[in-house]
């Protein structure tokens, strides 16, 4: 064989040799590709809850110590929804009115990150406003009287809800946010006095009505439950009821104290719904209740839930 001709295989038998090394090398990198981005899509999506509110969001009741409805909340949106990984930041203070609620809105620094970072927002207020207002005005006042009162505070509460509402959106334009409604925690003890019904619903009616005014906002609805507690039946309120009357027509009548020292939250019958220890926040029962309420709301509205 002569010299060129030898060289020439030699060449011939590098290229095929260069080119299979460079199809493993390819195929290699493009099998680890696959791989890699293959694996990162099935991890969990991470997704943050900022939580902010009064003591339903604190978790005040709870026996469980571990914040009501936002602890139970992320348990069941990860069980459920396998491909999400959801973490809670807890905002809530006990006691807290809209305006104070409103006041760390715009002051607090840390809760404004929070809140600019989240993927889903929840909000509970308008409980401690009404409280404020029933204490002053459920009793001692002629039925005009009241509902005049009842209109004006109406205004007033609508007017700082709105404020609320409009700064957390301008902190977040795109998450959805979730707002819980209030209930009737004293209905159990004094069904008869409907000025309290009629001041709750009036209070969730603006809520809702400030709600509908921003996008991607959405209102659960917890009054009946909570309000009604084992109480389903039409039945079993007019029972309710009648002991209540008789209790009036015996001499038992309840003072303006009395349901005072309620609202404040002293011991009273039971709601099977509601802490046994002060009978005004929800209990862990109570707690399950609003999280399947904002959970149903949550597969409504977010696509990466799932009912």
């Amino acid at each position: 064989m002569s010299k060129n001709k030898h060289v020439k295989q030699k060449r011939h038998f590098n290229r095929w040799l260069f080119f299979l090394v460079g199809l493993v090398v390819v195929g290699a990198m493009a099998f680890a590709g696959f791989h890699y981005f293959n694996s990162k899509s099935t991890l969990p999506r991470e997704v943050k809850l900022t939580a902010v509110g009064d003591s339903l969001t604190q978790g005040v009741g709870d026996p469980t110590g571990k914040g009501g409805y936002t602890h139970l909340i992320r348990q069941k949106v990860n069980e459920q929804n396998p491909q999400v990984r959801m973490s809670v930041v807890n905002y809530g203070i006990s006691g807290e009115t809209t305006n104070q609620i409103n006041h760390r809105v715009i002051h607090s620094k840390r809760l404004q990150s929070s809140l600019r970072h989240a993927n889903v927002i929840t909000i509970t207020t308008g409980g401690n406003d009404l409280l404020s207002f029933l204490k002053a005005n459920v009793m001692g006042n002629n039925q005009k009287q009241l509902k005049q009162r009842l209109t004006t505070y109406g205004a007033n509460y609508q007017t700082r809800v709105a404020r609320l509402f409009r700064n957390i959106r301008q902190l977040n334009r795109q998450a959805p946010i979730f707002v819980f409604g209030i209930y009737n925690p004293v209905y159990v003890y004094f069904p008869q006095v409907a000025y309290i019904n009629e001041a709750v619903t009036r209070t969730n009616q603006i809520t809702n009505k400030v709600i509908k005014q921003q996008h991607g906002m959405y209102f659960v609805s917890i009054n009946k439950q909570l309000t009604d507690g084992q109480f389903k039946t039409t039945n079993s309120r007019k029972v309710l009821k009648k002991k209540a009357l008789q209790s009036i027509i015996n001499g038992n009548d309840h003072s303006s104290s009395d349901i005072n020292e309620l609202l404040e939250g002293q011991p009273a019958q039971s709601n099977k719904y509601l802490s046994n220890d002060d009978h005004f926040h929800p209990n862990l029962k109570g707690y399950k209740i609003m999280t399947n309420l904002l959970y149903k709301q949550m597969a409504d509205h977010i696509n990466w839930i799932k009912e």
